[in-house]
């Protein structure tokens, strides 16, 4: 039995030209689980032989997804987010001070189109899986009182391949991890038409580009791209119970504003912290539930439906503040 925290968990950017082809890691995250779940499909004839039982299975194709859990870090998460958001092009950097006050603002702004790259795991120092033309297929960000704020990720791609550590030792990195805190509840708060929200215990907030994988005779098993589907944007939030105005929002099906404002650490001798902002325009709440049971303490529940603004603008905007330039998670790692 081979002990989890031995291994590793990167990803490199491959580039517009290079998508699929496998390239190593020069970026690395500190996730608490890393998943995927190879899959070798085969097409079985139909075929009239005299019995019941089948005896042929022809090659199929092959699918790469899998999914990335992490606390939710300052540092490493961009290139993620430009995925999940399908930012390529959309994603503006500003950078202010010097030296070690140095710090950049990162916006991103929903697309329709999104980098690829190759995800490596590394198996407690035993195997390596590499999973090229990776998009973030979905993500979800959750906080609640008294915890880390944590992130996941779904990963869909088209191509595999693998490093056996035991027979080339070394082929396996020296990884680099920054030394970041993650992000956690007591730097996190809610805002309703610019105003705090101060029932909130928590919330989840997604984002789901519904991909789609696209395969092409090319003598070879794998799918040749994926696709973006139609985007679907969620949000859910658990409300202490004490007032009845989130009711009435629902019963009016009145329309507001959403922003989340997560907060991390100062950055290097700035007195700016490193956090993730993200507002969303058009947001009204689609389902509650109030259940009362003994002696518990009423809690409301709230999905909400989120829209696109009829007046134009995005469907929502982010903002990542960090010490960390852009060129670190844009540059492909194959040009």
């Amino acid at each position: 039995m081979t002990l989890a925290s031995l291994g590793y968990v990167g990803y490199g950017f491959e580039g517009s030209a290079y998508e699929g082809v496998i390239v190593r890691p020069d970026v690395f995250l500190p996730v608490t689980s890393f998943s995927f779940d190879d899959s070798n499909d085969y097409i079985t004839p139909d075929q009239i032989r005299g019995g019941r039982d089948r005896s042929i299975a022809l090659a199929g194709p092959y699918s790469t997804s899998g999914s990335v859990d992490m606390e939710l870090v300052p540092n490493g998460v961009g290139a993620l987010l430009k995925s999940a958001f399908a930012s390529k092009g959309l994603t503006a950097t500003s950078s202010y001070g010097t030296g070690n006050s140095s710090y950049y603002i990162h916006r991103f702004r929903p697309g329709n189109s999104s980098p690829t790259f190759t995800f490596e795991g590394n198996a407690g120092d035993i195997l390596i899986r590499q999973y090229g033309g990776i998009r973030v297929g979905s993500m979800e960000l959750s906080s609640s009182f008294g915890e880390i704020v944590t992130s996941s990720f779904s990963l869909e791609g088209t191509t595999r391949a693998a490093i056996d550590l035991i027979s080339s030792p070394g082929s396996a990195y020296n990884e680099a991890f920054d030394q970041v805190t993650p992000f956690h509840f007591n730097g996190a708060k809610i805002q309703r038409d610019g105003s705090d929200i101060a029932n909130v215990k928590s919330f989840t907030f997604g984002v789901n580009n519904n991909i789609d994988r696209i395969g092409t005779l090319r003598r070879t098993r794998s799918y040749r791209r994926t696709v973006l589907g139609m985007r679907d944007v969620s949000l859910s939030m658990t409300l202490d119970f004490d007032d009845p105005a989130d009711y009435t929002l629902f019963l009016n099906e009145t329309e507001f504003s959403i922003t989340l404002d997560l907060q991390a650490s100062l950055i290097g001798t700035s007195s700016v912290r490193e956090s993730l902002v993200i507002n969303i325009p058009r947001v009204r709440y689609n389902m509650t539930s109030i259940p009362i049971s003994g002696n518990n303490y009423i809690e409301q529940s709230v999905d909400c439906q989120i829209l696109k603004p009829l007046a134009g603008g995005d469907i929502f905007t982010a903002w990542l503040t960090n010490g960390e330039q852009a060129s670190v998670w844009n540059t492909p790692t194959g040009s």
